[in-house]
């Protein structure tokens, strides 16, 4: 929640930013916004929520499988490098949007988040590869989701006298 409220301000700054001190007709120099309109900038959030969720689900995975809070960093490292490997796709394949690794990182779900927006301001993408992309990337964050919950549930019950059965022991004993 509080990365989404964290995203929402930067993005609020960018754009008082942005009216306050760029001189008209700076930013579309710098941006094209020929192609941007509800449709794109509604895909475009929907991707962000994904994306977000599942690199959430993937950090509360990691995190979930470690005891001591020391050891959450050297944990998350393959889910950094995973965000890393998936910008970096989606990045170096924009240089040719219409290339089939390009293709590929759109419907991939750790890179699509980052790909599909950009080749859908592009205007080099189809509505099927949108829900293809789209259904991939829900579908793995379920299963992201059900896995993580599933060792998180398990870990704070087994860990310790947290357990359910200590529970009720020590309930019935005071």
């Amino acid at each position: 929640m509080f990365g989404l409220i964290q995203v929402l301000i930067i993005i609020a700054v960018a754009v008082v930013s942005c009216n306050l001190f760029l001189e008209e007709g700076v930013l579309g120099e710098i941006i094209n916004l020929e192609n941007m309109n509800i449709f794109v900038l509604a895909i475009t959030i929907i991707y962000f929520l994904l994306g977000y969720f599942c690199y959430a689900f993937l950090y509360a995975l990691t995190g979930s499988t470690v005891s001591k809070p020391e050891d959450v960093q050297s944990a998350n490292g393959p889910v950094a490098i995973l965000v890393v490997v998936g910008f970096y796709l989606a990045y170096f394949t924009m240089m040719d949007p219409t290339s089939s690794l390009n293709a590929f990182a759109s419907i991939f779900p750790f890179s699509s988040p980052f790909c599909m927006p950009l080749r859908l301001v592009m205007g080099v993408t189809s509505p099927v590869e949108i829900i293809l992309s789209i259904t991939i990337l829900a579908l793995t964050i379920f299963v992201i989701a059900k896995v993580s919950i599933k060792i998180y549930s398990n870990a704070i019950l087994n860990y310790g006298k947290s357990g359910l059965k200590d529970i009720f022991r020590m309930y019935k004993e005071k």
